[in-house]
């Protein structure tokens, strides 16, 4: 019997053989169709899905100065709660000659020593008005403050942004509210206004002051046939009786 078994021994190896790589070949085949990981693909839709207008940028900003002075106990903001706004008075003004003394204003404007206020319309359309304005046409962008840094969402193309940092207080607008849920945004909810809209209120701040320090700045915004104004003016102290014209032109 022993010659026997070890006569047909070589077949059955050769059988078993050609079952291993059948098998084996098998198994690539099935394995290959579950190569792509299902949760980067849910990924890789989700991503397509983002709106195309729509991009998420991430800035870092220098150190903070030291102050000079102690700073005031108000900071920088913009209010939402004030009295309905009044009838404009279009009051052109001629910008100052001295271009250094515009660029000195400006950067007041940004400084933690100034004790700067400026309110939004009151009423519930008129703010929604304004913010789509500014959002739409002026060129105004929403981004989220964390510590040094800040998380932008971007609308349009622009980067000549001002170096004032406006803190968004009371109730934001439902586009704001949208944003922040639909990207998990979190932080101190910010706008940054065009730089030109800052440099042109300096030019004003600097018609007014004639030299003169700004100590703090009291006012409303108003939006009024295409034009960003800035309306019941208390400039250190002192009431401005004119409004000031910031921003005029089209949707963008």
């Amino acid at each position: 019997m022993f010659p026997l078994q070890n006569k047909n021994w070589p077949a059955t190896a050769v059988l078993r053989g050609g079952l291993t790589i059948v098998f084996i070949l098998w198994l690539a085949t099935v394995m290959s169709r579950y190569d792509d990981n299902p949760i980067e693909k849910q990924q890789k839709i989700n991503v397509k899905q983002a709106p195309s207008n729509i991009v998420i940028e991430q800035l870092i900003l220098p150190p903070v100065p030291v102050p000079k002075a102690k700073p005031q106990a108000s900071a920088v903001s913009e209010l939402a709660n004030q009295p309905p706004e009044s009838a404009i008075k279009q009051v052109k003004q001629s910008p100052p000659v001295n271009k250094q003394q515009v660029e000195q204003v400006y950067k007041q404007l940004s400084d933690q020593g100034i004790d700067i206020q400026i309110a939004w319309p009151q009423q519930v359309h008129q703010q929604q008005g304004a913010s789509d304005f500014m959002y739409q046409c002026a060129g105004m962008q929403f981004a989220m403050l964390n510590g040094n840094k800040i998380t932008k969402v971007n609308q349009f193309a622009l980067s000549d942004y001002s170096d004032w940092i406006r803190v968004a207080q009371g109730n934001l607008s439902k586009k704001e509210q949208h944003w922040i849920t639909a990207y998990s945004l979190a932080g101190t909810p910010i706008r940054l206004f065009p730089r030109n809209i800052d440099l042109r209120l300096a030019q004003h701040l600097a018609n007014a002051l004639k030299g003169a320090l700004l100590v703090n700045l009291r006012a409303n915004y108003q939006v009024s046939n295409q034009r960003l104004y800035l309306t019941k003016i208390q400039l250190n102290n002192q009431a401005i009786k004119t409004s000031w014209e910031l921003y005029i032109g089209e949707c963008i």
